[in-house]
């Protein structure tokens, strides 16, 4: 269950430790060491507390992701919003940005629905302009989930392309002669990936890619 459904827990140590900076220890474990590194122990060793503390207020390793994604575009909320304009393809490609710096996230988003504070405004900010461009209300929710999928997917495919110790993961790794339009394509790329982003939400929400 995700930590965003469950009851506030008590509070302990309330001058030592916080929800927020539990967020803020597992945003920095997760940005420095990556997913396998988070875990109880290792938060409350960067908080220098005892790990039996934070059962006060997160239930294990999977509120610590939940809280740790939530913090981690709150952090960016504010200036993302703005920076978009009120344009949807802005606002798919700055939030494309956010998980691209924090390559954790994506994967995160893609396994179940974000409901913390941060990421409600962000899907009412893309419900609400997808609504502007002109997309039906009986299809907004599913073109924000597409477009979600999207800019997730893409991030993943991102992070995988410039970590050399992935570049298996690619179509560079295999042979295409019997594939030629694969070949093709794949020869053709730019790797613009934001233009990628750009191009695929305006298709989405019938709107011109500027």
């Amino acid at each position: 269950m995700s930590y965003w459904l469950t009851e506030p827990r008590g509070r302990v140590r309330r001058r030592v430790l916080s929800s927020e900076a539990l967020a803020d220890a597992a945003v920095a474990v997760l940005d420095r060491e990556g997913p396998q590194a988070l875990s109880m122990r290792r938060v409350a060793d960067v908080l220098g507390v005892a790990q039996s503390s934070l059962y006060g207020h997160v239930r294990g390793r999977d509120d610590l992701r939940d809280l740790a994604l939530d913090h981690a575009l709150g952090r960016e909320l504010e200036r993302l919003l703005h920076d978009a304009g009120g344009d949807v393809v802005a606002l798919a490609v700055g939030w494309f940005g956010h998980l691209t710096r924090h390559p954790w996230a994506a994967p995160l988003v893609l396994e179940r629905t974000p409901l913390g504070p941060s990421y409600l405004a962000l899907a009412d900010e893309l419900c609400r302009l997808l609504g502007v461009a002109g997309v039906p209300a009986h299809d907004v929710l599913g073109r924000s989930y597409t477009i979600t999928a999207l800019v997730a997917g893409h991030a993943i495919a991102y992070e995988n392309a410039r970590d050399s110790r992935r570049a298996d993961l690619g179509y560079e790794a295999v042979e295409l002669a019997s594939s030629p339009h694969l070949a093709s394509a794949v020869s053709g790329f730019a790797g613009d990936w934001p233009d990628v982003v750009r191009r695929g939400v305006a298709s989405l929400a019938g709107v011109p890619a500027v």
